[in-house]
């Protein structure tokens, strides 16, 4: 490995070369303490947030998403150039030290780069300053020349200038180490380093003296370059260099779940104010996500709400609170000076708007898609908190909210006609009506809207026939049975969610059961993951793959000839709850069924436009319904048959086939109601 030791010791006006490099150490290590230190008075000023329990679990997906960058790939072109430069600064993070600590006369990496590990490594960092000036040079082309929708709003120059500085990082230790190999007199560099080649082969010709300036040239411009380089981190967009792994380290390890409305508080009703209104209100954690933003617009690029025209961007979310952090956490406190005088800006209503919050379906596809794990619904539904405790929610949801407090259900029924359905969906078998201290195997819980919808309560009917079948021991609570609450809690009234999970859940307590069997994939989730406890929740979809496979059902009755199938993964069963195989399963095992998979399937499912907030109210400039878009994406994959697990999905896509007029195309079907269709 060649040594720049003797730079140190030359003496450059009379004042030797490693007290300049001391003098350039502790000017930017200081100034980069400084700078860390005010964005660490940023985000200590959250609110707690326990982030350090399951630790291998955490270490193991920082390794996955961390350091193997498991979900760069998903975008290719993107995902390559930013691995090729993540990589690159892994490997030449020993050269940097290397460079650095020689200039300080403690050249503390030597002995080991004079090893046989050195010979390896110099061939290994050879290779990656080109990969790293390669990937560079293909990021500037892609933002200037493809300039994908997703970057706009991002801060472009800050780009460039950095792609220019890791460039110019790369080629100044390029040329210091062709010019050493050639004044050496060594000759050009071995074959084996085609980037010091290139620089030798380039600096072929020139006398020793010049080569002599040349090293000492590039070697303090490398290590000015690199200092500068540090402290910019801190002030843009690329501050994720340093705080992305600890972000990933720290994401959230339940999926599903929301958080509470304070952490390490009891009982919420004795906070001043529920959820959050200003900055100070947003968790530690979540005050980390928004200075570890890439501005990368994956969220957005896959954010259901923003495809169709609905005023929510979650990358433009996340810059504006930033922007806003910065404001009023500024990097030189007397920057505070300029806003002296001024009324700030409300973070909720002047910074994020309520149209932007109320346009979110909490479907997790942006979270899905970020690479640094940034999380967008708990601060969403944060916000939305202190909307409702301030009464500035949309009219719609007040006859909603009440019908809940008073009737335990958002339909405006009378909670002891809970079971009534039973008598609606036609000759089922006989179900029993569970009471306290009742024993039974499973409980099927049915929730309100396949309860008290006519449009829902032939699913129920369709899962009754099937336990029946299959010869399950099961009950239903009835009036006992309140709202599970998830649609409430989303919206933000989490007062109105306590009151319905109390009320079930001293019910629960009062029954025995094994296991508890949802239609709807909100209601699983949330009695899963909101729900206190460890009550043992599954969706009838992974019920009744379980069944089928060991024998206690068998399809027989074969599905029409010509129809092709596609299943849509409903968002709450699929990306907040890993579900995907099981559904899939049970279309595998129906008699003549032929099955495709739409483009965005499983993990990349396209929300049908949620379970909350769109049933109560209608969204500004919308522009196409997101069901529409998504049953154009099943009939370009050539399906005739949409297949979906979630009652709600089932809603709004008969909605918008028959709004689009077509009903001579494709049409939608319950996956139970399918399943029971073939038993006999």
């Amino acid at each position: 490995m060649l040594s720049a030791y003797h730079l140190a010791s030359t003496t450059y006006w009379g004042i030797p070369g490693f007290c300049i490099a001391w003098l350039l150490f502790l000017t930017a290590v200081g100034l980069f303490g400084m700078l860390i230190w005010r964005r660490y008075l940023l985000i200590r000023a959250g609110q707690p947030d326990p982030r350090f329990h399951d630790i291998p679990k955490r270490v193991k997906d920082l390794i996955v998403y961390g350091l193997v960058q498991k979900r760069q790939p998903r975008y290719l072109v993107s995902g390559a150039i930013h691995l090729m430069i993540f990589w690159g600064f892994v490997v030449l993070s020993i050269r940097t030290i290397d460079l650095v600590t020689q200039g300080l006369q403690l050249p503390v990496m030597v002995p080991l780069l004079s090893s046989g590990f050195g010979t390896l490594y110099e061939i290994a960092k050879d290779l990656f300053e080109l990969l790293v000036l390669v990937a560079c040079v293909g990021a500037a082309f892609y933002r200037a020349i493809r300039r994908p929708d997703r970057y706009q709003g991002s801060h472009s120059m800050d780009a460039y200038l950095i792609l220019s500085m890791i460039s110019a990082l790369m080629v100044t230790d390029i040329l210091f180490e062709g010019s050493v190999y050639l004044a050496d007199g060594a000759g050009p560099s071995p074959a084996w380093l085609p980037a010091a080649g290139l620089a030798g082969a380039l600096l072929s010709g020139m006398e020793t003296s010049s080569l002599l300036t040349l090293q000492g040239v590039t070697y303090w411009v490398h290590l000015v370059i690199l200092y500068v380089f540090l402290n910019l981190l801190p002030l843009g967009k690329h501050f994720h260099v340093i705080t992305a792994l600890p972000n990933v380290f720290l994401k959230k390890t339940q999926k599903g779940s929301l958080k509470p409305a304070r952490w390490g508080v009891e009982d919420f009703e004795t906070l001043e104010s529920l959820g959050a209104e200003k900055l100070e209100d947003l968790t530690w954690k979540h005050l980390l996500d928004l200075v570890t933003c890439t501005e990368c617009g994956r969220c957005s690029d896959n954010c259901p709400a923003h495809a169709v025209g609905r005023p929510l961007s979650p990358k433009m979310l996340t810059l504006h609170l930033r922007a806003h952090a910065y404001d009023r956490y500024p990097v030189l406190p007397s920057d505070k000076n300029s806003s002296e005088g001024k009324e700030p800006p409300k973070m909720v209503g002047d910074i994020v708007t309520p149209d932007e919050l109320w346009s979110c379906t909490t479907c997790g596809a942006c979270e899905e898609e970020c690479p640094v794990f940034i999380e967008y619904i708990d601060k969403i539904v944060d916000m939305r908190r202190h909307l409702i405790e301030s009464a500035q929610n949309p009219n719609t949801f007040n006859p909603v909210l009440m019908s809940l407090e008073r009737n335990f259900n958002p339909l405006g029924k009378p909670n002891v006609k809970r079971a009534d359905w039973l008598n609606e969906v036609g000759e089922i078998p006989p179900v029993k009506r569970l009471k306290a201290g009742d024993t039974v195997d499973v409980l099927y819980f049915v929730d309100s809207f396949p309860s008290f919808d006519p449009g829902f309560q032939p699913i129920a009917g369709s899962l009754v026939r099937g336990l029946a079948a299959a010869g399950v021991d099961f009950g239903i609570l009835g009036p006992l049975e309140k709202d599970s609450g998830h649609q409430v809690r989303r919206m933000g009234e989490e007062g109105l969610f306590q009151l319905l999970m109390e009320e079930n859940m001293e019910t629960l307590e009062q029954i025995n059961f094994n296991r508890i069997v949802t239609t709807d994939p909100h209601a699983f989730n949330t009695l899963k993951n909101d729900y206190p406890g460890t009550l043992k929740v599954v969706h009838y979809s992974e019920f009744f793959w379980e069944l089928l496979q060991a024998g206690h059902l068998k399809p027989i009755k074969a599905v029409a000839s010509g129809d092709v199938y596609t299943y849509h993964d409903p968002c709450y069963l699929g990306r907040h709850n890993g579900i995907y195989d099981s559904p899939r399963g049970i279309l595998s095992v129906i008699p003549g069924i032929t099955s495709v998979d739409m483009a965005r399937c499983r993990d990349r499912s396209f929300c049908c436009g949620g379970a909350d907030i769109t049933l109560w109210h209608e969204i500004p400039n919308e522009k196409r319904r997101m069901a529409s878009m998504r049953v154009e994406m099943a009939m370009a994959a050539g399906a005739t048959v949409l297949v979906t697990a979630c009652p709600f999905c089932q809603l709004h896509f008969e909605d918008a086939i028959k709004t689009d007029g077509l009903e001579d195309r494709i049409r939608v079907v319950d996956l139970m109601t399918l399943l029971v269709s073939t038993l006999s």
